[in-house]
């Protein structure tokens, strides 16, 4: 099982945790484990961090997630990843309700692996599920097919449909428990 968090929000000794920010959590006095091969790279994270307050929200986490998408998850085999992270909590800066690349990882991992990745808060080695914004897999997804569109023309075949509406289904109901 993969989780992700935030380093203020996983407080634990008893968790293996990845950092996959590019600083390794420095900035958090993080001092475990490092998974470079998912952090962003400076280029398209200054222009979006820049772009805050100029775009909107929506257009520019859209940016984001495909700059991410494009020059760092479509180099990744999320069979390796998930080998590589497996059991373990994947942390980043940002809350856990705010964009963040974390997010755009557990999404990935869901598409391509159909499996759940939970948004976690770690206190005295409790782990407790909380929320994460869902917005985030849907431009992932969006994302995901357009890269898989030949020309500018796409439609979403009925195959794709029932997949992202068992795996809509799948989450809530793994939510719900």
């Amino acid at each position: 099982m993969i989780y992700t968090s935030s380093y203020k929000n996983c407080k634990t000794n008893k968790y293996r945790t990845f950092s996959i920010s590019k600083d390794k959590g420095k900035d958090a006095n993080y001092n475990g484990y490092c998974y470079l091969k998912l952090a962003p790279l400076e280029s398209f994270f200054r222009i979006w961090r820049n772009n805050i307050g100029k775009l909107s929200k929506k257009e520019n986490n859209e940016y984001y997630i495909k700059e991410y998408y494009n020059n760092i998850l479509k180099n990744l085999d999320p069979k390796e990843v998930y080998k590589d992270i497996n059991n373990s909590i994947l942390l980043c800066y940002e809350d856990n309700n705010e964009f963040c690349h974390r997010h755009i990882v557990a999404a990935w991992l869901e598409y391509y692996l159909d499996i759940a990745i939970f948004e976690v808060k770690v206190k005295d080695n409790v782990i407790t599920i909380i929320d994460k914004p869902e917005y985030i897999k849907e431009y992932l997804e969006k994302v995901i097919r357009d890269s898989k569109n030949i020309g500018n023309s796409f439609t979403i075949n009925k195959t794709d449909k029932l997949k992202i509406k068992q795996r809509k289904n799948k989450y809530n109901s793994l939510k719900e428990h």
